[in-house]
């Protein structure tokens, strides 16, 4: 894929997104299916990247059930009506084939389930013990428990793999970005809990086990190298950290041990550049996912840190975002996804991006795009 040089300023279309987004207002039923394919680079570069569909409420996993035979699944107890719309969602994790989401202003994970077509929680948000007040981002082990990083309880919730609350730790304290602890995010990694604390501009380790942490790792002498107000990060399969730092709009990338290996990005509207770095992601190919949501748009990196190209960008009927956040990308439930590719284009992982606002716009809580190559006939 060929880089990209213009500014995000001239590829936003101001214009049209005003008229776009104008008249999709009006429409209170709106679908998050595009009529016509969607692909990234635009045109005349060979496409890679197809918007594919948004999950913005139950009614958009139905699978093709009538109303009448749909449930939805809450805390355990089945209901013949409603639906369910998902609320403020940022991190956003693909495990066994269900995606989980963190809503913070509803104080839940949500847990969509494509085969069964139903959207749950786990049952221990509704006990005193278990309750949360803002998640963050969340995580799995390898025995199916929950890892949620919540800002405001400033620990890690835990919840086992029936729902029911299990523990708490990494309690922190103080209050503001600059209290002594504050949690934004957290990956299970080989038998290990990583942590992500923006307070003390840390990644802590611990023992999921044990809960006893085993190290911290993000702070150094020389001048620009220690983490600042780090908001999100992801780790690939050789264990190397890639870590989204607000307080420079850089990414910063360690080794397994915590050692310091490199940067890229940097504050402005270039690709390449940063305005407000928040979720971050590989695919098995190495290639970095950064989401910006100062821009609107996620960037594509190579592992080399040269940009690629990008999703997202305002402007579009379709696959747009809005105040992106979280994201994940996943080779699971790629035969639910693959019937809305264009014909021809074969979805090789798929890519969830979270935004925090715009249903009003046509511009759903969660946005899958295909990520891919078109066949040769």
């Amino acid at each position: 894929m060929k880089a990209h040089t213009k500014t995000f300023k001239k590829v936003c279309y101001t214009l049209l997104t005003c008229l776009l987004l104008a008249g999709c207002a009006k429409d209170t039923t709106c679908r998050y299916i595009s009529k016509e394919p969607i692909f990234f680079p635009p045109a005349p570069d060979e496409p890679h990247i197809q918007y594919l569909t948004g999950i913005n409420s139950s009614d958009d996993i139905r699978a093709g059930k009538k109303k009448g035979d749909f449930s939805l699944v809450v805390t355990g107890n089945e209901q013949d009506e409603g639906v369910i719309t998902l609320g403020k969602a940022y991190g956003i994790e693909v495990h066994k084939g269900k995606i989980y989401v963190a809503e913070g202003q509803g104080k839940t994970v949500r847990i969509i389930d494509l085969k069964a077509g139903t959207i749950t929680e786990p049952k221990g948000v509704k006990t005193p013990r278990g309750a949360l007040k803002y998640p963050l981002n969340v995580t799995l082990d390898d025995d199916d428990n929950l890892y949620v990083a919540d800002t405001t309880l400033r620990e890690i919730v835990v919840y086992d793999a029936q729902g029911n609350f299990k523990t708490s730790f990494a309690k922190g304290f103080g209050r503001g970005l600059e209290a002594k602890s504050k949690i934004t995010d957290v990956r299970f990694f080989k038998g290990k809990l990583y942590a992500l604390d923006l307070g003390a501009g840390l990644v802590k380790v611990f023992d999921p086990k044990t809960l006893e942490q085993l190290m911290e790792f993000g702070k150094s002498d020389k001048p620009g190298l220690s983490l600042s107000l780090p908001g999100n990060f992801t780790i690939d399969p050789d264990g190397n950290i890639y870590v989204t730092n607000l307080g420079n709009n850089k990414v910063f990338k360690y080794d397994q041990d915590g050692n310091y290996i490199a940067s890229f990005g940097g504050v402005g509207d270039q690709f390449g550049q940063f305005s407000k770095p928040k979720g971050i992601a590989l695919d098995k190919n190495k290639q970095i996912y950064v989401v910006d949501g100062g821009t609107n748009v996620v960037q594509l990196f190579n592992d080399q840190f040269r940009v690629l190209t990008y999703i997202g960008m305002p402007g579009l009927p379709y696959g747009s975002l809005n105040n992106p956040a979280g994201i994940t990308v996943s080779t699971e439930n790629l035969d639910y996804f693959q019937k809305f590719a264009a014909p021809g284009f074969k979805v090789s992982h798929l890519i969830y991006v979270t935004s925090q606002f715009g249903q009003e716009f046509c511009i759903p809580r969660i946005s899958v795009y295909g990520f891919g190559h078109m066949e040769k006939i």
